[in-house]
């Protein structure tokens, strides 16, 4: 079986935290700080957040801001 690098599984996992989650990681280490700092990285997980409110709205989890 093949394995997976040890930094995908760690970016798959900081791209579903919360943004004060990743703020409070970013002091960790440089690595972490320049990881998670990464436009790619903040791409990531800005496109993830937003697919996440767009399906808790289809699924009626919270009220649509626009409806009014």
């Amino acid at each position: 079986m093949e394995q997976i690098p040890f930094d995908v599984v760690l970016m798959e996992i900081f791209v579903r935290l919360p943004k004060k989650s990743i703020f409070r990681f970013r002091s960790v280490c440089k690595k972490w700080y320049e990881d998670l700092s990464s436009f790619e990285f903040l791409q990531r997980h800005t496109n993830r957040v937003s697919n996440r409110v767009d399906e808790l709205l289809e699924q009626g989890m919270f009220p649509d801001p626009f409806d009014v």
